[in-house]
């Protein structure tokens, strides 16, 4: 048995390690993904996203957005606490707890927003379609004389690179709710269609203090939502007998003084 020459193997062993990369294919895809894993845990995501809000209120002037903070950050989400959006001539200035959003490609993006112990989620997919479920406090509207709560459930469609809505309806409902001028509604039912430009009152229900049906239409005016005509046709019903009634005049009716301060 003779002995191994570990004298002359060892220089071509040496050349041999000195011909290999430091790294591998597979080392260099490792390092590249730890850098990559650094950026996204380590990154203040808070303040980005915080600066890029800013600039994005900043560009819907004369609107005055505003908000408390910005946490739960990261590339593709974050949570927005206690947003609220006011200008003057508004008729309301909405206002949440909190509304957490996330981006994505299906579902392109997702809300969900706190309006005081009642949650509304909103998804929008890339192809324009929307749903809309859950219920809302109506004090987030801003409004001391509108109080009350609502179901929502609401479908539609916006126009492909525009902001312009191509259809949708909306069903909502509420068990007890105060409108201006202390209008008191129990047990309140509405539903609308919209489609090419034209609002369609569906079904409007009420049971307290009054029982009453009733459908219409409304004109919708871009831009001037609350100066569109509506005109509203149905019935009273008291016990067996029933009324009869035709009405007519703008949405903003339903607000009472729709204007806030300047």
């Amino acid at each position: 048995m003779q002995p191994q020459n570990t004298a002359s193997e060892t220089p071509q062993t040496a050349e041999r390690i000195g011909n290999q990369p430091l790294l591998g294919g597979a080392g260099v895809f490792a390092l590249l993904a730890g850098l990559l894993a650094g950026l996204v845990l380590f990154l203040p995501w808070d303040s980005i996203w915080n600066h890029l809000l800013k600039r994005w209120a900043a560009s819907h002037s004369p609107a005055r957005i505003s908000w408390q903070s910005v946490d739960r950050a990261t590339p593709l989400s974050f949570r927005i606490n206690g947003l609220t959006a006011e200008a003057a001539g508004w008729p309301v200035s909405p206002r949440v707890q909190s509304l957490d959003v996330r981006i994505g490609v299906s579902p392109l993006l997702t809300l969900k927003a706190d309006t005081g112990g009642r949650a509304v989620r909103v998804v929008l997919l890339d192809s324009g379609d929307f749903d809309v479920q859950g219920s809302a406090n109506l004090a987030c509207l801003g409004r001391r004389d509108i109080l009350g709560s609502v179901s929502l459930n609401a479908q539609g469609r916006f126009l492909r690179g525009k902001d312009e809505l191509e259809k949708g309806f909306i069903d909502v409902r509420g068990k007890a709710l105060q409108l201006p001028g202390g209008l008191w509604l129990g047990d309140a039912a509405l539903a609308l269609e919209y489609r090419q430009g034209a609002l369609h009152i569906r079904s409007f229900s009420l049971r307290e203090p009054v029982q009453v049906r009733a459908e219409g239409t409304a004109a919708v005016r871009p831009g001037a939502l609350l100066t569109s005509p509506y005109v509203v046709s149905g019935e009273i019903l008291r016990g067996r007998n029933s009324l009869s009634f035709n009405a007519e005049g703008v949405l903003g009716d339903f607000l009472g003084d729709t204007a806030l301060t300047q």
